[in-house]
């Protein structure tokens, strides 16, 4: 079945279009702010329903709350801190003079009127015990360490209405929760499985989503990229999605995969990124949740099967599909784990993003057992990483 939202109700904080520009004729006169992108995404997945329960960003009480216990106040699970940092430029002191009940204009990258956040409270971010719970080290070198200690020490906290949708990413439309849910019931699915990643895909994703799609309770699966502010090296969105889109119109049977984007910027939080990636599907209509080994992962911060057992410790009301680690066997033909392959590491071949990465770097093939040749032969083109 399709679950209910997390918290039982999805979220919509979207102004309607009729009064939108009365909302932002109003908001011409507030005080306003053109947020870090990461805040802009967050901004956008609230109004839309995707980090349901949540109607804004969180206050001190929340905060301390996820960071000590993975959970909400309300007992619900969610261990990523959504906050909201004062920005550090602030002319004049107005945003730093905000008081409770007081609003803020929220401006997209572009300047246009995004959202009006109402303050409810301003407090300090403990920007350590967020980094040792959350990512699990205080480590500069971790990407979303180091954001958080570029981020300034106070934050806001306050519900949002949504004036806008944020363009859709390289053209692609990125249907909200309750559009998705209408797409799957159109479809006929009442069982769908989401499946987070950040690459495109190799053989050993492919084979992950095909045991997925062989299981009797599925009806669907929706392969879900993230691609909103992704690190230095990351592939570039566009690469992503357009790999994707050619794995699924040439192997798949298009009436049981959808490929949609999801602009939120990736946290590399290991296990406790695993749980909230899942309930954003959740949210999403996703009854079951693919785990691979070492998702959400960077470096080597985590143990790569962290991901599996938190949610052991958590009921997120949906179903964890774990996966261990899967590699080509040259004798069995095609991808194998070792509970079924017999064969010696001599006749494995590694299929992992850093042996497609350095083939890329020096100009080499990209075996067929590691790469579709469609997707290859996109991976093949210009510019295709984030510098």
């Amino acid at each position: 079945m399709i679950p209910e939202p997390h918290g039982g109700r999805l979220v919509d904080r979207l102004v309607p279009e009729a009064e939108r520009r009365k909302r932002e004729a109003e908001a011409a006169d507030l005080p306003s702010v053109t947020p870090f992108l990461d805040q802009v995404y967050d901004t956008e997945k609230i109004g839309i329903g995707s980090y349901s329960p949540l109607e804004g960003f969180m206050d001190g009480a929340t905060v301390a709350s996820v960071v000590a216990s993975g959970r909400l106040p309300s007992g619900l699970p969610w261990t990523m801190p959504i906050v909201f940092p004062l920005p550090k430029d602030d002319p004049g002191g107005r945003l730093a003079a905000l008081r409770p009940g007081d609003d803020v204009l929220l401006r997209d990258p572009a300047s246009r009127p995004l959202a009006i956040l109402t303050v409810s409270e301003r407090f300090r971010l403990d920007r350590g015990a967020i980094a040792r719970s959350v990512y699990g080290t205080e480590d500069p070198a971790h990407p979303n360490v180091a954001d958080l200690l570029a981020a300034g020490e106070l934050a806001w906290a306050g519900p949002i209405r949504l004036l806008r949708r944020l363009d859709p990413p390289e053209g692609r439309p990125e249907p909200s929760p309750a559009e998705l849910r209408a797409e799957f019931a159109r479809r006929g699915w009442s069982s769908v499985a989401g499946y987070q990643c950040r690459n495109p895909p190799h053989t050993a994703h492919e084979y992950l989503q095909r045991l997925t799609l062989e299981r009797s309770d599925v009806d669907g699966l929706l392969i879900h990229p993230v691609v909103g502010r992704l690190k230095k090296g990351d592939y570039r969105p566009g690469v992503i999605l357009a790999a994707y889109e050619a794995l699924v119109e040439h192997y798949y049977p298009a009436a049981r995969v959808l490929v949609r984007p999801l602009s939120i910027t990736m946290r590399y939080a290991g296990p406790k990124a695993a749980l909230f990636l899942a309930i954003v599907r959740k949210n999403y209509g996703c009854g079951a949740y693919i785990v691979g080994r070492d998702q959400a992962g960077v470096g080597s911060y985590y143990d790569p099967f962290a991901c599996h057992r938190i949610f052991d410790a958590y009921d997120l009301g949906i179903q964890p599909l774990r996966y261990g680690e899967s590699f080509y066997c040259r004798r069995c033909g095609w991808m194998a784990t070792e509970k079924v392959c017999p064969h010696p590491a001599s006749d494995r071949i590694d299929t992992s993003q850093s042996r497609i990465r350095r083939a890329l770097a020096e100009s080499g093939p990209i075996p067929p057992e590691i790469v579709r040749p469609e997707v290859a032969a996109i991976l093949r083109g210009p510019d295709v990483l984030l510098t």
